[in-house]
């Protein structure tokens, strides 16, 4: 019984360009479970509490890729959001850095920071916050959608569908 090596190797060329598409449209799609749930479980705030508008953090989750090519791809997801007001000199502030996270803010360029909060001007030196860590909350939550379609289309991927 003779062997057909051409069909064999077309045949090995077509599921590899099958499986990195598979691959590149997993991360694509992996990107976008996570953007979802992290926009669901990102802080809202309230009207008068911030110098950003309720609802800011949730809309700036952006996904950006997938970058890559032959079975290696990287897609970036994450907040955009910075400060609605720079202050002097046009110092931006990490907004969705600092509700993840948490920590002390002080100013950057003068001695207090002022700022409203319900109709109340405050002068402080600095501030802390708590950390709401809504991006790791929304790894782990998202994590068993996307291992769940990664079988899937791996799986169609390599039976030729």
């Amino acid at each position: 019984m003779g062997v057909d090596v051409g069909g064999t190797l077309a045949g090995l060329d077509a599921l590899g360009r099958r499986v990195d598409e598979s691959v590149r449209q997993i991360v694509a799609d992996a990107a976008h479970i996570f953007q979802a749930k992290a926009m669901q479980l990102a802080p809202v705030g309230v009207t008068g509490n911030s110098t950003n508008s309720p609802g800011d953090l949730k809309r700036s989750m952006d996904v950006e890729g997938p970058f890559g090519g032959d079975g290696t791809y990287v897609a970036r997801m994450g907040p955009t959001v910075t400060t609605a007001n720079p202050g002097r000199g046009g110092h931006v502030f990490n907004f969705g850095r600092q509700r993840e996270f948490g920590g002390e803010i002080r100013p950057a360029l003068s001695p207090y920071l002022v700022f409203t909060k319900f109709g109340t001007i405050y002068r402080r030196q600095s501030v802390y916050q708590e950390g709401s860590h809504y991006l790791g909350r929304a790894r782990v939550e998202a994590e068993p959608d996307v291992m769940v379609m990664v079988d899937e289309r791996l799986t169609i991927a390599v039976k030729g569908g």
